[in-house]
């Protein structure tokens, strides 16, 4: 039963976080983090956007849905190799709304961490083990 239950395919989790602004949303994730737009969706040109984000092997989903998503959630991304040289590239973008640190967390000491925060309260921690 164990080896038939491998042999599945694996689901793919997808977080939604809550935007308010399509402008600001486009200046801190695509200009500032990287990511890229995988698609948008929206019924009208009043009407609240839907988008698809990635960066690498990342993707998540960014709704100004009311009801989709409640703000300050917290992406945790583990295993994001490169780290020390994302976090210079993201330093010389001198964007003026984050600065964020490099650090060792106390929960492993073998491993560094990013933590950025969306205009909108949501908190993105990449982490690398060393």
């Amino acid at each position: 039963m164990i080896n038939k239950m491998l042999s599945l395919n694996m689901s793919i989790v997808k977080p939604i976080l809550r935007i308010f602004d399509y402008d600001k949303t486009k200046e801190f994730y695509i200009n500032w983090l990287g990511f890229k737009i995988n698609w948008e969706h929206t019924d009208h040109p009043d009407a609240p956007k839907y988008m698809e984000i990635t960066l690498r092997d990342i993707s998540f989903h960014l709704s100004e849905h009311h009801g989709d998503a409640s703000p300050g959630s917290h992406i945790f991304i583990d295993d994001f190799k490169g780290l020390r040289a994302y976090h210079k590239e993201l330093s010389e973008k001198s964007y003026k709304y984050n600065h964020p640190g490099l650090e060792v967390p106390d929960w492993n000491k073998m491993a560094i961490t990013v933590t950025v925060y969306d205009p909108f309260g949501n908190k993105i921690t990449f982490v690398e083990e060393e």
